[in-house]
């Protein structure tokens, strides 16, 4: 999609960001690749129509059908054509002013549950009556509010990331990360705090790394507060540090 087309689509729907439409690619991978940069259209259990990729049901304006097969491209786009009109059906439902990392978080957020569900969500209520910060995080986290959990491992690292990038500050990029946790340890405290850079990231694997070997020694508590201190270098996504990168340097 060459650059005007792109500049007219996020101004016929504001509420539509690149970073929007990343996050759901991440934490929605395409499904029944078939080889060869190309996937088949598949039906959920129960359900009586078909779909493709990203879970569209519509493709070349008609419904999807049982011997569809699409190049990775033909999906990609066809899920920024969805995500068009949903992104449209999410503002309709949101009445107070967000910045583009706000509604990347929201949209993401909406998306996994389907507009009906986040129509009635206590997440929407309490983002539209100006909710603090401890109120959402507590609705959000999945570390706080255990329902998330039942969603398995990609389910809690989507909120985590959604619930970084609401309250990240708009001219910053939040990193993309999955951290998986080893410990009891983890972010099970620092949900307030934690931001998700990958900086941190690694200064918590490094801490859990050392307690796993029970060295609870000065220069692993100095190191470790080095490390999270660290301001996050660098815009976009980043490779998650290898576990050679969590030694001792």
């Amino acid at each position: 999609m060459s650059s005007r087309k792109k500049s007219r689509v996020w101004k016929e729907h504001p509420f539509l960001t690149e970073k929007g439409i990343q996050l759901i690619k991440i934490y929605t991978p395409p499904r029944t690749a078939i080889g060869m940069g190309r996937f088949a259209s598949y039906r959920d259990y129960g359900e009586k129509f078909w779909r493709v990729g990203y879970g569209s049901q519509q493709v070349f304006g008609r419904a999807v059908s049982m011997n569809d097969k699409l190049y990775t491209n033909e999906i990609e786009e066809q899920l920024e054509k969805d995500l068009q009109a949903f992104s449209d059906q999410v503002q309709q439902y949101v009445y107070v002013p967000l910045n583009r990392n706000r509604k990347a978080a929201v949209l993401s957020f909406a998306h996994s549950l389907g507009i009906l569900g986040f129509k009635n969500s206590r997440l929407l209520e309490l983002i539209n009556s100006h909710a603090s910060k401890r109120e959402l995080i507590k609705e959000w986290s999945p570390y706080i509010n255990k329902y998330w959990l039942s969603g398995g491992e990609l389910m809690r690292d989507r909120r985590r990331t959604e619930l970084n990038t609401y309250f990240a500050a708009d001219a910053e990029i939040p990193s993309f990360v999955r951290h998986d946790c080893h410990t009891s340890v983890c972010l099970l405290n620092l949900p307030e705090t934690y931001t998700g850079s990958p900086s941190q990231i690694k200064a918590v694997e490094y801490l859990e790394k050392k307690i796993k070997n029970w060295d609870p020694s000065g220069h692993v508590i100095r190191r470790f507060y080095r490390l999270w201190s660290t301001p996050p270098c660098g815009l976009g996504n980043q490779e998650r540090p290898g576990l050679d990168a969590l030694e001792d340097q």
